[in-house]
């Protein structure tokens, strides 16, 4: 099965501009375009379907990020409404506090699979330039929900594995500097072994991530699950790791440094005792911090799903360039096949 250059511009205008080689034998110049035929794609998405998006993300994104925001003070205020922030000692968690956690690490788990499944499966579908509507996109849950929870359970398996076997490296050096006696200066020691530490483990984190942002739209658009997600979004995403590691960098520190700004200050005007919490500016910073929050997760999961397409395109990938994920499949291979699908 073969679609021609024609058939592509039918299609998709845009798809035209990636019949390009591998991003491999790209030069820079190349690599800075396709990046603006992204950004162009997605901005082309959310104008013609600004309303659908904004739904989607409060139903499902604003949830995440104004828990996220409120959730440490509102912890804190509950079972340690006397910590002293200056001491920096680590408050001792009750079995409640635990059980409070996992539900709440449960709640986000969900609100992220639901999020991630209708938002990909709703940018897919105004990619291809097809109709769609909440109800159909909440539907798509049915389909996504199993891969994208595969996904994300192996994804972050991997990640706390990787982090608790550099902790315990770490551990154990600090153990070997207190049995060589190193008493004068250990806090030096420690200090450097740990910025040592951060400085390995972080780029380590920061390079599987990069590999592997593409895995949920995999989950969406192919079904694929677990560790299948992984592996595809590690070969797409060859050559173009740069343009990924951009997107990534570019949404996932502002968002966290929103997230976590937002939410530094509100457990600092919790530590005050007083009424601030009930203040305009409190108030304010916080609803504006959560609008700003959802917004840019919608965009980084809507430009994932465009950079995911265009590494299909580019790989020249027959099998999954005209596929969505979700209930129906279309292959645009002439205007009269132009409406059909494939159930």
């Amino acid at each position: 099965m073969s679609t021609s250059i024609d058939d592509l511009h039918h299609f998709h205008p845009s798809l035209v501009h990636l019949h390009q080689p591998p991003m491999s034998s790209f030069p820079t110049e190349n690599r800075l375009s396709l990046w603006r035929e992204i950004i162009e794609s997605t901005r082309n998405i959310f104008k013609s379907h600004v309303g659908h998006f904004q739904a989607i993300s409060i139903l499902f994104l604003l949830p995440i990020v104004f828990s996220l925001i409120v959730y440490p003070s509102f912890h804190l205020a509950i079972f340690h409404p006397d910590y002293d922030f200056t001491s920096f000692a680590r408050p001792h968690f009750s079995n409640i506090e635990i059980i409070l956690l996992i539900v709440y690490t449960l709640f986000l788990s969900l609100f992220f699979i639901c999020g991630v499944g209708t938002t990909t499966y709703s940018a897919v579908q105004a990619f291809y330039d097809r109709p769609i509507n909440l109800v159909s996109s909440i539907k798509s849950i049915r389909n996504s929900f199993f891969p994208l929870l595969s996904t994300l359970i192996v994804s972050q398996t991997i990640f706390i594995s990787i982090t608790l076997i550099f902790s315990l490296i770490l551990v154990f050096v600090v153990q070997i500097l207190q049995s060589l006696g190193l008493k004068h200066g250990l806090n030096d020691h420690l200090s450097f072994v740990v910025i040592f530490g951060l400085i390995v483990l972080v780029p380590v984190l920061i390079w599987l991530q990069v590999n592997w942002s593409l895995a949920y739209v995999i989950a969406v658009v192919e079904s694929k699950k677990g560790y299948e997600t992984l592996r595809r979004s590690a070969n797409l995403v060859k050559g173009k790791r740069w343009v990924a590691f951009g997107i990534l960098m570019y949404y996932g520190l502002v968002i966290a440094l929103m997230v976590v700004g937002c939410s530094m200050f509100l457990v600092s005007v919790d530590a005050a005792k007083g009424d601030q919490w009930r203040s305009l500016a409190v108030i304010l910073q916080t609803v504006l911090g959560s609008v700003f929050g959802y917004v840019l997760m919608n965009q980084y999961l809507v430009v994932n799903m465009v950079l995911c397409m265009c590494c299909k395109e580019l790989n020249n990938d027959e099998k999954l360039a005209l596929e969505t994920g979700g209930e129906y499949v279309y292959l645009p291979l002439d205007e009269e096949k132009k409406n059909h699908a494939i159930v």
